[in-house]
């Protein structure tokens, strides 16, 4: 195989991995989805592989080792969420699709015949059932439908409790908390955008703006913003509109705290139910 083809494995993988996200992005996707546009990915490689003479189709399936390792570098580097929780079963579902590529490689791709069905009977089975599969995913997606409703992937429990752990350790001490409500509220936000919008990228957005100065999102509570912001004094911005919110003496569930944080989230942020269910995790700690 040699050095080029594990930098084609490598390349593929990247390749994969990218388009994987975007689909898991625009339709979040289920990890058996993921599975399945994973092998149809592989087979088309496969297939170019075949078509133009490529050697390197043998071991095709270690593409998905490639997968994984980009995988385990966005979740810790990019979205700081934790790969390893068991709760996300991540290395469970790559041990599978290891062995199912496996598989997939060398009974379909290397073409080796079998006692019931030939290579070419078990490409087209395979194509059929992968064209049902696209049919159905959109339709369940309603990829071609103008009315689509997307739901946020919610983190685990852990996983919050983790980032909530960092983030507290990090910020505490450099911020007034003296409101414990309005603090969870703002560690729950904190939390939310900083899974959505990672340091790495913040930085790549506060590099854009000293070269454009046009008004952004800035900071880990991602504060728009027409001058420079780090991430303490968006911490500070929001905690102060958070607070006059909070201190209102018209708001209609004064009485029920549990009420008028969720009017506070619902009012201020733009995904509230996920921000909701953040808060009522850390809340309890």
């Amino acid at each position: 195989m040699g050095l080029y083809g594990w930098i084609f494995y490598m390349l593929c993988g990247l390749m994969f991995f990218l388009i994987i996200s975007i689909i898991d992005n625009k339709f979040s996707v289920t990890k058996i989805e993921k599975l399945v546009i994973s092998i149809i990915l592989m087979m088309i490689v496969g297939g170019y592989c075949f078509r133009l003479g490529i050697n390197y189709s043998d071991n095709i399936f270690l593409i998905y080792v490639f997968l994984m390792i980009y995988d385990i570098i966005y979740n810790s580097y990019f979205i700081e969420r934790d790969f390893f929780d068991k709760n996300e079963k991540n290395i469970e579902y790559y041990i599978v699709l290891i062995i199912v590529g496996f598989i997939v490689n060398q009974e379909f791709i290397n073409n080796v015949t079998e006692v019931f069905l030939t290579g070419e009977d078990l490409r087209i089975v395979l194509w059929f059932l992968s064209l049902i599969f696209i049919y159905n995913f959109i339709q369940k997606k309603n990829i071609l439908s103008n009315n689509k409703e997307i739901k946020d992937k919610y983190m685990s429990t852990q996983t919050v409790l983790v980032n909530y752990a960092k983030l507290k350790h990090r910020f505490y001490d450099s911020c007034d908390f003296s409101d414990k409500e309005i603090s969870n509220i703002v560690f729950a936000i904190m939390i939310y955008e900083n899974s959505k919008r990672s340091k790495i990228l913040r930085n790549y957005d506060y590099f854009m703006f000293r070269l454009n100065g046009n008004k952004k999102r800035l900071g880990i509570m991602q504060v728009e913003s027409d001058k420079f912001i780090s991430d303490v004094e968006s911490i500070e911005i929001t905690y102060k509109k958070l607070e006059k919110l909070y201190n209102k003496k018209d708001s209609k569930s004064t009485r029920n705290t549990k009420n008028k944080v969720y009017e506070i989230i619902e009012k201020y942020t733009d995904n509230p139910e996920y921000i909701k269910y953040i808060f009522d995790i850390i809340k309890k700690f």
